[in-house]
């Protein structure tokens, strides 16, 4: 089956697992990846492979930015203090912990008799505890919502998802290559961050004005439209070439167009099409990499792998 009526196919399923897990109140990513999960199993449909380029170039852009267009920056700068603490030092902290953990039980272990736990080391330890260190905050907003919980703790969440997701990322790329034999010291660590950060800042800096600028030349919702999806994929690819953080420079640049870009350079109906058309992107590339990931999943695998599921496991939630 070619790739287009898979596609669809996706879309369909997706649709319907969206209506059930609103009529029985679970939350809609988990039920994807159980649905995924089973149909891979089955074996009812090929889907896509999930590669690292479909990932990063077509999903996480537009779900990055489509986060941070609709983040409000005055609120968000007003708690700037407790969510880059959670955001930074927390993820570090976290990917530290975790680490430790890993590596404790792990050894631990590994002196029991038939023990078929290896003791694992520091540098994969890390490249782990970076991999989980980001969190996805869409069941948690949801219970926030049906709890009636205040707008404060909803942006709290919101705005360290997003920048965390830029943190672990980073980590993550620098502690893969510290496992594939590259060099690795704090103080080259640190240098390392600050520039991929540092640039991935100032890249989405300079697409998000530019982008806003050309905005307040235009009056043309579809057109306006076509410009924040530069800003999205372009603010990406631009800082990843230069091998910046392309997380990190979509996130500015989704913070520049939604609260200056939208303000100043779009008329109120353009600023309702471009908010609906980002509010389905999100959704649709949300429904469509839960679902993928469900279906990339062996389930004989996964069941083969309990022993180091269960010692990740105890190592996140200690």
């Amino acid at each position: 089956m070619s790739s287009e009526p898979i596609i669809i196919l996706l879309f369909i399923i997706a649709s319907g697992v969206a209506v059930t897990a609103r009529r029985w109140n679970i939350p809609y990513t988990v039920s994807l990846v159980l649905v995924g999960l089973g149909l891979g199993y089955l074996h009812v449909l090929k889907a896509p492979e999930l590669t690292h380029d479909l990932v990063f170039l077509v999903f996480l852009p537009g779900l990055i930015f489509e986060a941070a267009y609709h983040i409000d920056f005055e609120e968000m700068w007003r708690d700037r203090l407790p969510i880059l603490s959670l955001a930074v030092p927390g993820v570090a902290v976290a990917i530290g912990l975790t680490a430790a953990l890993l590596v404790a039980v792990s050894s631990g272990a590994s002196l029991l008799p038939h023990s078929i736990l290896p003791p694992v080391g520091w540098p994969l330890a890390l490249l782990f505890g970076a991999a989980i260190a980001a969190t996805d905050p869409i069941a948690v907003i949801s219970i926030f919502k049906q709890l009636g919980a205040p707008r404060r703790l909803d942006l709290l969440t919101e705005g360290e998802s997003l920048l965390n997701d830029g943190t672990a990322i980073v980590l993550f790329s620098l502690m893969l290559a510290w496992v594939m034999g590259g060099e690795m010291t704090p103080h080259s660590l640190v240098i390392s961050f600050s520039e991929v950060v540092g640039g991935g800042l100032l890249t989405g800096a300079i697409v998000g004005l530019l982008v806003s600028f050309s905005l307040r030349q235009i009056d043309d919702p579809m057109v306006e439209i076509m410009l924040t999806s530069v800003a999205a994929y372009g603010s990406f690819l631009i800082a990843d070439q230069l091998e910046f953080s392309g997380v990190i420079s979509t996130v500015v640049a989704g913070l520049v167009c939604g609260n200056y870009g939208a303000q100043v350079g779009m008329s109120p109906s353009t600023r309702i099409a471009v908010n609906a058309f980002w509010e389905y992107t999100g959704f649709a590339l949300n429904s469509l990499i839960f679902l993928l990931m469900g279906l990339e999943i062996e389930l004989d695998s996964l069941i083969a792998a309990w022993p180091f599921i269960l010692l990740a496991y105890l190592a996140v939630t200690i």
